[in-house]
């Protein structure tokens, strides 16, 4: 299963308890800044690539707010308003969680059903470019799915990408497995096959399937999947830009909880 996580902004008048999608106004004492990120969770569509377009979730949130006003009392009340709407009106996928943070001061998150584990994540970068365009569709399909992205010149991204790994700690060492090791295989894997890369042209897993990053994140998971022994690969999550995250845990892993994701 895959899951995307995407951060709408939100700002909240605390005199009035009323909450809007306009954006913030640095100074302004009646704002608080808000950014809710929703992780969604559900199979990825084989003909788009995604798990479902960013602008439906922000249309959702910014549809429910210009119908009605709406005001909470506190931090309950939005997660409780967030998460009937996303409930109702994304019903094809399951929320996972949603966070709630208050812009440059702290974050709040709730979560669903994701057991205890040990893990450990690490942060890699790579900048890669790409075109989202299904050559099966017509011009205004792909238009209608991917907008500007499917310009024919492409653009880029700066990816970060976190691997999260379990296992057993040695008893020595203390570690699931040397980190030198894990960082040679993630660079021999992934840094060097798709850092500075074409990804539609130069690399051969996406020569007929859309990079979306809902697929990066897919193809990344094969790549590394059963190479960290005695750990055991258990995510990874490919940020696309600060606002939008895809994660993947294999057909076989369940969910874990992890410190350093949205």
């Amino acid at each position: 299963m895959i899951r995307l996580t995407h951060g709408i902004y939100l700002v909240l008048n605390p005199l009035t308890g009323q909450l809007d999608m306009s954006a913030p106004v640095s100074g302004l004492w009646e704002q608080v800044p808000l950014r809710l990120w929703v992780t969604l969770e559900g199979p990825v569509n084989p003909d788009s690539g995604l798990l479902i377009n960013v602008r439906d979730v922000k249309a959702v949130f910014q549809q429910a707010l210009i119908e009605k006003k709406t005001k909470v009392k506190n931090t309950l009340d939005i997660f409780s308003w967030a998460r009937q709407l996303v409930e109702k009106k994304l019903s094809d996928f399951r929320l996972v969680k949603l966070q709630l943070e208050i812009i440059n001061k702290m974050t709040i998150s709730v979560k669903y059903g994701n057991p205890e584990m040990i893990e450990v994540t690490t942060q890699y970068t790579l900048a890669a470019s790409h075109r989202l365009w299904n050559p099966a569709w017509s011009e205004k399909q792909n238009l209608d799915a991917y907008d500007k992205c499917s310009n024919p010149r492409g653009h880029g991204h700066n990816y970060r990408v976190e691997v999260t790994l379990r296992g057993k700690p040695d008893p020595a060492t203390g570690q699931i497995m040397d980190p030198i090791l894990r960082d040679e295989m993630i660079r021999r894997e992934l840094i060097e096959p798709f850092d500075h890369k074409n990804l539609n042209e130069d690399t051969p897993e996406f020569a007929a399937l859309v990079p979306t990053v809902e697929n990066i994140a897919k193809v990344f998971w094969d790549r590394l999947d059963g190479k960290f022994h005695p750990a055991e690969l258990a995510r990874i999550a490919v940020w696309e830009t600060e606002k939008t995250c895809a994660e993947y845990f294999g057909p076989h892993v369940g969910p874990l909880r992890y410190s350093n994701s949205v």
